[in-house]
């Protein structure tokens, strides 16, 4: 995003001061800075306490490994992230002995940020002008709920599938 703001400055000589005070740029800017904040606290808390979750988790996926998809879709429901999903616990589903190719075809479990509204979510509400995409009473009642959850389940079948070919 701030490479082709960089070339919008440099081939259409806008004025970096008109620019930089768009609300496109700062909500943008906002968002990168977010991301970062969630990653390095994540990285850090699990860093601190790897482990005891792996004490915690080692017992439940040594009887059943699926189980850790859950434990992936949950935390990434809860931070937001599916990239600080992958990198906090990942390793420590390597570390816990998950074979490759389950962790592998457990990869779209890390998508499980959409049960709780986010800026995406909120912004498709917004743009919507027919009034089909819409937030419910509830915090977690929205038009995503369902194709999140269809996408998800299929994702980690597919992959499940696929890992079995390929490894």
């Amino acid at each position: 995003m701030l490479a082709a703001a960089l070339f919008i400055i440099i081939f259409s000589k806008v004025p970096s001061d008109k620019f930089a005070s768009g609300s496109v740029f700062r909500s943008g800017l906002i968002g990168v800075v977010g991301v970062f904040g969630i990653s390095w606290m994540t990285g850090t808390f699990f860093d601190a306490y790897r482990p005891l979750f792996e004490e915690l988790f080692k017992h439940m996926v040594e009887s059943w490994p699926m189980l850790f998809g859950l434990i992936l879709f949950c935390f990434s429901a809860v931070i937001f992230s599916p990239s600080a999903t992958v990198a906090a616990l990942m390793p420590l589903g390597a570390a816990m002995g998950i074979p490759p190719a389950l962790l592998v075809a457990m990869y779209p479990a890390t998508c499980g940020d959409f049960i709780v509204p986010g800026a995406g979510q909120i912004g498709c509400v917004a743009f919507d002008r027919t009034g089909t995409t819409r937030l419910g009473k509830y915090v977690i009642n929205h038009s995503y709920l369902r194709p999140g959850f269809v996408m998800v389940i299929s994702a980690v079948i597919a992959g499940y599938f696929i890992s079995q070919i390929v490894f």
